[in-house]
């Protein structure tokens, strides 16, 4: 990794406080955001069968976490998934992943601060009566947590295990005691659709795979994080099956507490289960969690959205400006450029202008985006899996490459299922990196060769 002429003077005595479970939470925190209070009402249209394809989801994520837990221990470097597709497949990969990874938190970001303020209005109803009160309320939200960031990955960590315990702990709450109000005749038939058994299933697990966006989050700020080799891989799979357990257990117990004709027409299924469960105080307690709960969400993905393009500045595949580290070591620079932009999405998305379109298009293609980096972490573990067959036990070889394999299946379930439309956009995005590519490499040739014409200082005793 090569220095930086920003870098500050105690960047190298980094004290690497993130311990296992700010670590923890960030993988958590990032991952369960708001998508998980509408999901129910979606999943109600297929019936609990919509549960199974779910929980197959969730095994696909937990193989993917598998492989960012191993390649974490062979080289826990800054950068997560950016690191792992450079080492295994060089420059050009590693910077496709690292800008492809960027948009869409950036993006990801604007469309989760956008859903925080209708939650928001369920508590503060003025917040949503006005379009630019709505838009500089999340855009305020986003500069505090930018300020939050701008205090060190470590700091922002801490902030996420804040967050994810006030949303986690509730979460279960209805997961578990919820299930006193389950009613088995609410679910409704098992297949409530038309469609065959396994179209459901794909259908169902090409909607959820979404929801486990951020298993990689401990992978990333692995500079910050202290004893990564053992760290990142315990925070990376304990983050990712909490996430999972409270996702099925919460979403089980909504099914069981609306009657399923219910909950296919109100896109406030928690709250109506949780009135069910605990009564009518329970609603705007669900509104607040839903808060926190995108708060969380929006915190670790700008985190992440600093630490990546630094990592790649790191070693030359990015602008300068994103490697400038600030006294607490935090890509400053880097992370106000991407809220910024996060903060252009929310402009658009409220202004009520045809680029909305656009806009939702984009939430989508970040989404798809994502998984490019997950294909390429992937695909490089089953190459030093390959290399490395000479030196492993036959059985250990099997249960890695067919846990790698798995994964990589899945991200490639992942882009079918994101549609034709987003893949072209990302096929597009894709494109645009390439004259970027282009200048970085022309600027840090030029660098190099300006560097080597310097006279040497004359010797002397």
């Amino acid at each position: 990794m090569t220095a930086i002429d920003d870098k500050p003077a105690n960047a190298d005595a980094n004290p690497r406080g993130m311990t296992l479970w700010p670590a923890t939470a960030l993988v958590t925190g990032t991952i369960i955001g708001a998508g998980i209070f509408t999901q129910p009402t979606w999943l109600a249209q297929y019936g609990p069968i919509s549960l199974v394809g779910f929980a197959l989801t969730a095994l696909g994520s937990i193989a993917l976490a598998l492989v960012f837990a191993r390649l974490a221990r062979r080289s826990p470097d800054v950068g997560g998934p950016y690191a792992f597709a450079r080492s295994g497949f060089g420059d050009f990969v590693g910077f496709q992943s690292a800008w492809t990874y960027w948009i869409g938190a950036w993006v990801a970001v604007g469309a989760i601060a956008s859903s925080m303020v209708i939650y928001l209005g369920v508590l503060i109803p003025p917040v949503v009566e006005n379009k630019w009160l709505s838009a500089g309320t999340a855009i305020a939200v986003i500069a505090l947590l930018t300020w939050v960031n701008g205090k060190g990955a470590v700091t922002g960590a801490k902030t996420s295990l804040v967050l994810t315990v006030l949303k986690v702990v509730p979460l279960l709450l209805i997961g578990t005691l919820g299930f006193i109000a389950f009613n088995p005749d609410n679910l409704g038939p098992f297949n409530g659709s038309e469609l065959p058994t396994v179209e459901v299933i794909a259908a169902v697990m090409a909607y959820t795979l979404f929801s486990f966006i951020g298993v990689e989050a401990a992978t990333i700020p692995a500079g910050d994080v202290h004893e990564p080799d053992k760290t990142i891989p315990r925070a990376t799979m304990i983050g990712t099956i909490g996430a999972a357990v409270v996702y099925l257990l919460s979403t089980a117990a909504v099914f069981g507490a609306v009657p399923n004709e219910e909950l296919q027409s109100n896109d406030a299924a928690f709250s109506i289960a949780a009135e069910n469960m605990f009564g009518s105080w329970a609603g705007p307690v669900v509104a607040l969690l839903a808060v926190i709960s995108c708060l969380g969400a929006m915190n670790g993905l700008l985190l992440l959205s600093g630490q990546i393009p630094m990592a790649a500045e790191f070693d030359g595949l990015a602008p300068k400006v994103f490697g400038k580290l600030n006294i607490n070591r935090a890509p400053a620079t880097g992370l106000l450029i991407s809220s910024t932009l996060a903060a252009g999405i929310l402009i658009l998305q409220f202004s009520g202008v045809s680029v909305c379109n656009a806009v939702a298009v984009l939430v989508l293609v970040s989404a798809v985006a994502t998984m490019i980096s997950y294909s390429f972490s992937a695909a490089a573990q089953i190459k030093w899996l390959l290399i490395d067959r000479g030196q492993m036990d036959v059985k250990h070889l099997v249960r890695q490459m067919t846990v790698a394999v798995i994964a990589l299946a899945f991200c490639i379930f992942a882009l079918y299922g994101g549609g034709t439309q987003e893949i072209y956009w990302l096929f597009m995005i894709i494109m645009i990196g390439v004259p970027l590519y282009v200048f970085i490499l022309w600027r840090r040739q030029k660098q190099d060769g300006q560097a080597n014409e310097e006279p040497a200082e004359p010797y002397s005793i």
